[in-house]
């Protein structure tokens, strides 16, 4: 049917139109969210081209996340006080989507170059650097022997709550913390699991790696084997005339995530010295 004053679409039309199928169009009649402009006695219904703009709307607020029903109550009681609150409210919600997001992006970018990293480094060879100042959220660990098992999985639980309540974390995988106190006594369990962030942040979990000269070694192979590297590590530090003034920082670079081998893991274990 056709009106040259005012165009109007059958009900295939129209939703050719929106690319959608005709009952999302019975659907969104039913509940009162967009009825047809007229319906005939025959039955027909018939859509006008300003609807177009309406399914737009309609479109872009259930993207946002916004419930069919509030969509009704802004259609029913359209002014543009309301318009306005709905879109300001909707904005905000795209704001957190994309922060959201963002963030997810710039966890994968990091993870990414950490892996290509890791396939380039030499493997179980000690040798010193000089690093900057990094920050870390970490989470205190229990050793407690009776319940180690459970302890890993309370703490990482913790930790990954943490970073998807606050959007941190800078990558994908943790690390660890050994203290100098236990690292001297040749203890190589962790006090610590962290994850990196970008800046320091007010929050008692803060845990801030000192800049200065660390010993480092590239770990590969599995958790069982790390102690191994570490008496390699401790031993090169003594070799060079050096001394272990800090705490031990293991930074995953292949984990369970790129391998299914533990052999295959790399963890990257540096020690702060002078």
């Amino acid at each position: 049917m056709n009106n040259n004053a005012k165009p109007l679409f059958t009900t295939g039309e129209f939703a050719k139109l929106c690319n959608v199928r005709k009952d999302t169009l019975f659907y969104y009649d039913e509940i009162g969210l967009l009825k047809p402009e007229i319906i005939q006695d025959n039955g027909y219904r018939y859509y006008s081209a300003n609807q177009l703009y309406l399914f737009d709307v309609i479109s872009m607020l259930k993207e946002c996340g916004t419930p069919l029903k509030e969509i009704r109550k802004y259609i029913t009681e359209r002014n543009p006080e309301a318009f306005l609150e709905l879109l300001e409210e909707n904005d905000k919600l795209l704001t957190r989507e994309m922060n959201r997001l963002a963030h997810i992006h710039r966890q994968m970018s990091n993870t990414m170059a950490l892996t290509r990293q890791a396939l380039q480094l030499e493997y179980n060879k000690p040798y010193l650097r000089e690093s900057p100042e990094e920050y870390f959220i970490a989470m205190p660990f229990s050793t407690d022997s009776d319940n180690y098992e459970s302890n890993i999985s309370a703490t990482v639980v913790r930790l990954l709550n943490y970073f998807h309540e606050n959007m941190a974390g800078e990558e994908f995988p943790l690390g660890t913390i050994i203290l100098k106190d236990n690292l001297c006594r040749d203890s190589f369990q962790e006090d610590y699991y962290c994850r990196r962030i970008s800046s320091p942040v007010p929050d008692p979990l803060l845990f801030i790696k000192p800049a200065g000269t660390y010993a480092l070694i590239n770990h590969k192979g599995s958790y069982e084997t790390i102690a191994k590297s570490y008496q390699m590590l401790k031993a090169y530090i003594k070799e060079s005339g050096r001394s272990i003034t800090g705490n031990a920082y293991e930074h995953e670079l292949l984990n369970y995530l790129a391998t299914g081998q533990a052999e295959n893991y790399v963890i990257e274990i540096s020690i702060q010295v002078e």
